[in-house]
């Protein structure tokens, strides 16, 4: 045995329960060796729990190159990892411990990540991200980073393995060690008390911390121990266990929900495969006293109808139908076929004995409400230009259920509360008409996510409209609606997870998108009047172009211009009448539109010179543009000419 010579108290202990753990063994300790906290604020106790095989030499090597960090204990084999794991807790000095299985390892930032985490919030339990390897499957609760949380507002209770970054002075204060208990999954208690006792849990869940291994030689513990029995008894000793730290209520629920619906299935997917009754009967005859005790009706409405049909026959000593539904339960999710009965708001799944009158199980065992989702075959969008409606190719159901249904689409506002409804014809025709997906009207500015609600039996499911993003393809549609005065830009298109939404950019009025104008020029024909050219795009029925004379005191004259409906072209003069300074304007009116009426300004031609006529035989006029100001409005100043300022100048 190795010992550290050195006084200096580390930040993390990390302790390696091994036995047989070649070759696995060696990249889990180095990972640990490499942490970027540092050698300066890290120890290693590795036990060597008698093993067979090159783990202690292995151990030893290790050692021998880094005598300050990692140390190394031999011992007789104890039968599992929880006496090692205590040897190492017993003389671990530093301020936090993090258990680690010999056969997974480290993600190279893990230890530093966790230590700031915990300093920081001043918890006591950190959970770091974990990643299956090998095919392994790992805990999925790490979705976000949790600063400071307990076992009852989030899934940490989820996961009871105890790799995990513990508070040493949590540990100690409440004596907390491995139980002897336990042939398997000896570690829940240990990491139940901790969860309980903790002031506070975090979750790194933005870096990969632990990579969980699938040993291909099988030596997982928790793959090696086979028995119906050892299972057993984790559940006679959690569940009592929870019961007697959690007073009765929706909390202890909560966490022998957890072991109901991990620990449970494990016994329920073997006890059909025990070839003697009396086995069965034994193993049957264990866990009814535990639904006596512990099984309430508000924890059985919180699990899933399946679970809970085979909690309630175990509850009531229903072996032979216990195993009926297990053969049932047996075949492949997607081969298993039964329908949903929806009723009074309602849905019921049609599992073996449903509304079987000789076994009077209760409708409410078979309650699927809060499984039913809804199914879409989701094609690619497409867009009927002239209509302005969208479409989606495919169909949408309830998953199941063979009862009519009512369809409708739904658009919420992403950053806001606004929420507008269309109504389908049926499951199968998904249209929504963009001119009025709001009540009416078109979509508001912003970004819109689209939903599909279906109702059936008083019950009504809501779901984003998507989510097979392969199958919807990713092109998105793009189109101009026309609303009036104004055109509104619009996108739809799938998220990167499938999803429809819409776009809807700000309006930009048609006038400057459709009007293409010429350059005014005085009229060659009649120096009085203004030649305004162009073509307009897009006039509908009842629409019409104008032009717009105001001056400084807010007169106005209008005059309509004459647009070609075949090719958009127009020429036309607007005659200059009255004295002043007119600007000059197009206007479109649009009957029924709001706002009804647009504007833009003329702009200012570069050579406009100055025009003047004769009006009667000794009346002279003239016109002519003023500089252009901020808005760039051709301003035209029209005026009389004085008599003998003519006469002089002649």
């Amino acid at each position: 045995m190795m010992s550290i010579q050195t006084s200096h108290v580390p930040d993390v202990s990390v302790i390696i329960a091994a036995y047989n753990a070649m070759p696995y063994l060696t990249k889990s300790v180095t990972s640990a060796l490499e942490q970027s906290i540092g050698h300066d604020r890290l120890e290693i106790i590795a036990v060597n729990d008698g093993s067979t095989d090159a783990t202690g030499a292995e151990l030893d090597r290790l050692a021998a190159g880094h005598p300050g960090t990692l140390k190394v204990i031999h011992q007789e084999n104890s039968g599992g990892p929880a006496r090692p794991r205590n040897r190492a807790l017993d003389i671990a000095r530093g301020r936090f411990v993090f258990i680690l299985d010999a056969d997974d390892y480290l993600g190279p930032e893990a230890l530093e990540r966790m230590v700031a985490v915990a300093d920081a919030n001043g918890t006591d339990v950190v959970l770091g991200k974990t990643i299956g390897v090998g095919g392994r499957k790992s805990p999925t609760m790490y979705k976000k980073n949790e600063e400071n949380t307990d076992v009852f507002s989030s899934r940490a209770y989820w996961t009871l393995n105890p790799m995990k970054l513990y508070r040493r002075e949590l540990l100690e204060k409440h004596s907390i060690r491995f139980g002897y208990e336990l042939r398997v999954c000896e570690d829940q208690p240990f990491v139940m008390l901790a969860y309980l006792r903790a002031s506070g849990i975090s979750v790194v869940a933005d870096y990969d911390c632990v990579y969980w291994s699938y040993r291909d030689d099988g030596g997982n513990i928790t793959r090696t121990i086979q028995d119906l029995p050892s299972r057993v008894e984790v559940l006679q000793h959690m569940l009592p266990l929870v019961a007697s730290e959690v007073p009765a209520g929706p909390r202890r629920d909560l966490l022998i929900h957890r072991h109901l619906e991990i620990d449970l299935p494990w016994i329920l997917r073997r006890i059909a495969h025990v070839e003697e009754r009396a086995e069965q009967e034994k193993v049957f005859a264990d866990l009814r006293p535990l639904f006596d005790a512990y099984y309430t009706e508000a924890l059985a409405a919180g699990l899933p109808a399946m679970l809970r049909l085979q909690c309630h026959l175990i509850q009531h000593g229903m072996l032979d139908e216990l195993l009926t539904v297990r053969r049932f339960n047996e075949v492949p999710s997607a081969d298993r076929v039964f329908d949903v009965t929806v009723e009074d708001g309602r849905a019921y799944a049609h599992y073996p004995y449903f509304r079987d009158d000789a076994v009077a199980i209760p409708d409410s065992v078979y309650d699927y409400t809060a499984q039913l989702s809804i199914r879409q075959d989701i094609g690619p969008l497409s867009l009927d230009e002239e209509s302005a409606v969208l479409r989606v190719e495919g169909s949408v159901r309830l998953h199941r259920v063979p009862q009519e249904q009512q369809a409708t689409l739904i658009v919420r506002e992403r950053d806001g509360a606004a929420e507008h409804r269309v109504a389908l014809d049926s499951t199968d025709r998904l249209c929504l008409p963009l001119r009025s997906a709001a009540d009416g009207r078109p979509l508001a500015t912003g970004t819109w996510d689209v939903f599909i609600g279906l109702s059936s039996g008083g019950h009504t499911q809501e779901a984003r409209l998507g989510g097979q993003a392969e199958a919807s393809g990713t092109v998105s549609v793009r189109h101009e609606l026309c609303d009036g005065t104004q055109l509104r830009p619009v996108r739809a298109y799938f998220t990167q997870h499938g999803n429809l939404s819409i776009k809807v950019s700000a309006p930009v009025s048609r006038l400057r998108r459709d009007l293409e104008p010429d350059k005014a020029n005085w009229s060659p024909a009649d120096p009085s009047r203004v030649l305004l050219s162009g073509t307009l795009r897009g006039l509908g029925q009842g629409e019409r172009l104008l032009v717009r004379l105001t001056n400084a005191v807010g007169s106005r004259q209008e005059f309509t211009i004459a647009v070609d409906p075949q090719t958009g072209r127009f020429e036309q003069t607007v005659p200059l009448t009255a004295p002043g300074d007119w600007r000059v304007q197009w206007l479109l009116d649009v009957p029924g539109a709001t706002p009804r009426r647009a504007t833009r300004a003329v702009s200012v031609p570069e050579d406009l010179g100055v025009t003047q006529w004769r009006r009667r035989f000794l009346q002279f006029w003239y016109a002519k543009p003023l500089p252009a100001g901020k808005t760039k409005t051709l301003t035209l100043r029209v005026g009389r000419k004085s008599l003998v300022k003519v006469l002089l100048r002649k």
